[in-house]
């Protein structure tokens, strides 16, 4: 029977003497989802999780659950049981609840499930490169304290052709969405020094970490903001190294193309499954651009047209250029070999580009990046 101990529970079962401590998972009434060393207080009016050294103490008032991990594959293979056999959101929806509890093998079983379902399905693709994302961050020795006091670790260096970690770091938090959580790694004491400044604890001790990263990043103090490190994709972006990249590269980089080194002066990286190349590219198509005659939104040219248009998205240039020139208003331009990617706007990879686009903040973020990219 798996031990699930809500919070009526807590307080009728403790035994008078301290619990011992045990490696659990602990769910919060606000979403946060923690694993450590978990101890009940005598009482039962608090608990206790420690993880990394460091000790959180948690009024059980604010406790939606404690679990245990010996107990996790049983329970989920009753939940997954207990799913129609065609049912992939149920699928999707039981690998996130692993996920979030860090049950990594579990969570990808049931991606892997729905994708034997539906191999083509976007979330399942998504959480499988998630879940394999967390999976090495937690394998990774902890730099950080609860209380967010250690100093940043120095960042991973990059082949010079890349973007580094800080500028990842940037991006994420500049396209990171209010309603979405992320994992959050705090440093130099940010949370402490932020209430410094802006008062109320309370609230913002109530809140998950992903929304103390909100507060902290649109205070507008850059200082405040380098120091919290978003360390999975948003949803923009995991969307676009699973969705929208591959189909990109697939179409666009190949060797020769803009693969290649002479690709007519604009060089997608092909092998980007790694996290520094696969914003690279990202940040590529959302600074290049080209000057254009006419169009459908500004009148006659020339006028700076970008790859991501995120206020006009069908004038993307990165749609535009996946047409043929007969569909396109501003087709691709001539080169040997070319063929287009999708054969109109409603091939359903184009419009999975198109929503992509949509999903995006309207307005192009200052990601304070200073490399320049050469292409």
């Amino acid at each position: 029977m798996r031990r699930r101990w809500w919070l009526g529970v807590l307080a009728i079962c403790l035994p008078a003497s301290a619990v011992l401590g045990r490696q659990g998972i602990l769910s919060t009434s606000d979403g946060r989802v923690m694993q450590g060393d978990i101890q009940i207080s005598p009482d039962g009016q608090t608990v206790n999780i420690t993880a990394h050294g460091s000790t959180l103490t948690i009024d059980r008032s604010s406790v939606a659950s404690i679990s245990y991990p010996d107990d996790a594959a049983e329970d989920f293979q009753k939940k997954l049981s207990s799913l129609d056999p065609n049912d992939i959101k149920g699928r999707i929806d039981l690998s996130r609840l692993e996920l979030n509890a860090r049950q990594y093998d579990l969570a990808a079983q049931a991606a892997k499930d729905a994708e034997r379902l539906d191999p083509h399905n976007p979330d399942a693709v998504i959480l499988l490169d998630t879940i394999q994302s967390e999976r090495a961050l937690e394998a990774r020795p902890a730099a950080v304290s609860a209380g967010g006091a250690a100093a940043a670790p120095a960042t991973r260096a990059s082949s010079g052709k890349y973007l580094t970690m800080d500028d990842v770091y940037a991006i994420r938090r500049a396209e990171l969405l209010p309603d979405e959580q992320v994992r959050v790694e705090f440093f130099n004491n940010v949370r402490k020094r932020y209430l410094g400044v802006s008062g109320d604890s309370a609230a913002f001790d109530a809140e998950t970490e992903t929304q103390q990263a909100m507060d902290i990043i649109q205070s507008g103090d850059a200082n405040l903001a380098k120091d919290v490190h978003i360390v999975s994709d948003p949803r923009v972006m995991g969307q676009f190294r699973v969705l929208v990249q591959r189909r990109v590269l697939a179409g666009c980089a190949a060797a020769g193309c803009h693969g290649g080194a002479g690709a007519g002066g604009f060089v997608l990286y092909p092998d980007a499954r790694e996290t520094l190349p696969a914003y690279t590219n990202f940040y590529i198509l959302q600074q290049t651009g080209l000057k254009l005659a006419g169009g459908d939104t500004i009148g006659n040219g020339p006028v700076y047209r970008p790859m991501i248009d995120r206020l006009h998205v069908q004038s993307s240039l990165l749609l535009q250029y996946t047409l043929p020139s007969s569909q396109a208003w501003a087709p691709h331009p001539k080169a040997m070999g070319f063929r287009p990617m999708f054969g109109s706007p409603d091939d359903p990879n184009y419009e999975a580009i198109s929503r992509w686009i949509e999903s995006l903040n309207a307005i192009v973020p200052d990601y304070g990046i200073k490399k320049t990219m050469d292409n």
